[in-house]
């Protein structure tokens, strides 16, 4: 994390926090002045910081291997002398919240760091009675609360036991590979038979194979840095249901996936090795074209090459410009799910349907209802003129 984007540090905060805990030039002098004794101790707080966090499970289940342990090692040395560099300036704490980041990145619960913190804590008092050095203990005891402070910041949330939770499950999911897409059948309006699908990534929970979305899931994916893995996943998964059957079906891609190089080379090479190109769409949210409109033009040009097709998704959320879906020249224009299902009790949303039917048949496009979801909207989509329908009232999600 370079200093320039830290969103939790700032220049102001630090100062403030320095301030808080009464924490002087001196104390920093001070601190200065004990590296060479401390450094003496260095191996001993290893071998017996490594003997007491061994007793919490989760040291145990993320320490597993040597290379693993090997890193937190040299972390915990460079933390350690860095503690008494007599320097606490802005760099000094964007490299503690960058650690805490890290800490509930790979699930690490708070009370881990507590007890570490204790324990660290217990040891260098230890150490500075030793050495003659009470007078010390005061600045020590401040420095220590100030990281605390800092390396549980990540912690703080309302929902603090979910995001550990929410982690330790993505983690188990993509070790496992148990990402599967499931599909969702999309019916012509005028014949009612099924024409396509879209596949739909679920989540599968191996202990109890309970099946989850994986929207509530997104952030902490993304956060964690197994997003990518999970949408290779569902690609490699849908092409090969699809590879030998004559059905068009179409996956949804973020600004995320198609702004990320390698995830769009291995979905290149992805499809040059798919069967039927053609029978592939692509949809893409219309709120993504506010990131960057021209990687999103030079992604559509590419899978066109390939015979592929284009779909915009939740089209009237109202974030995109006209100019923008004319450049594109979508195939399809899949109809925002919040004006669908209020359909029945808002002819406002009636209007804004009907009007955006009436521009897709001028682009030349199809249009798709999505969130049919009972016989109400039903009914009345249908009377639109909206090419095709998908939603619960039709069809759930099936497993391939």
């Amino acid at each position: 994390m370079s200093m320039k984007n830290s969103k939790n540090i700032q220049e102001v905060d630090f100062i403030a926090i320095l301030k808080n805990y009464n924490f002087s030039l001196d104390d920093g002098k001070k601190l200065a002045s004990l590296h060479d004794i401390i450094v003496k101790y260095e191996d001993s707080l290893i071998i017996k910081f490594y003997e007491f966090i061994f007793n919490f499970e989760y040291a145990k289940s993320f320490l597993k291997d040597k290379d693993t342990l090997k890193r937190h090692e040299e972390g915990i040395k460079n933390w350690y002398k860095n503690l008494f560099c007599g320097k606490y300036e802005l760099s000094y704490f964007e490299n503690l919240n960058f650690i805490s980041e890290v800490h509930v990145r790979i699930g690490l619960p708070a009370h881990y760091v507590n007890a570490a913190f204790s324990f660290i804590r217990g040891f260098l008092i230890e150490v500075l009675i030793s050495e003659n050095k009470i007078g010390f203990i005061d600045s020590l005891n401040k420095i220590i609360d100030i990281n605390l402070d800092i390396l549980t910041l990540s912690y703080r949330q309302v929902e603090q036991s979910k995001l550990l939770k929410d982690v330790l499950f993505l983690k188990k999911v993509v070790e496992s590979g148990s990402i599967e897409p499931y599909l969702q059948a999309i019916f012509n309006t005028k014949t009612m038979k099924i024409e396509k699908y879209e596949s739909l990534m679920r989540l599968i929970d191996i202990s109890s194979f309970e099946v989850y979305s994986v929207f509530p899931y997104l952030e902490v994916s993304k956060k964690i840095k197994l997003y990518e893995k999970m949408m290779r996943m569902m690609i490699e998964k849908t092409f090969l249901f699809f590879n030998d059957k004559e059905v068009e079906f179409s996956i949804n891609l973020s600004y995320e996936d198609i702004s990320n190089k390698s995830f769009i080379d291995f979905l290149y090479k992805m499809i040059s090795s798919f069967k039927r190109p053609s029978n592939i769409i692509f949809e893409i949210l219309e709120t993504d074209f506010i990131e960057d409109f021209d990687i999103v033009v030079e992604f559509t040009k590419s899978v066109r090459m390939y015979g592929c097709k284009i779909a915009i998704d939740d089209f009237g959320s109202g974030f995109s410009s006209m100019e923008n879906i004319l450049k594109l020249k979508p195939e399809y224009i899949k109809i925002d799910g919040s004006l669908i299902k209020n359909l029945h009790i808002s002819k406002e949303s009636q209007t804004l349907v009907k009007n955006i039917t009436n521009i897709a048949k001028d682009l030349n496009c199809k249009t798709v209802a999505e969130y049919v979801d009972c016989k109400e909207v039903f009914t009345i989509v249908k009377e639109l003129n909206v090419d095709y329908l998908q939603g619960f009232y039709l069809h759930k999600p099936e497993k391939l």
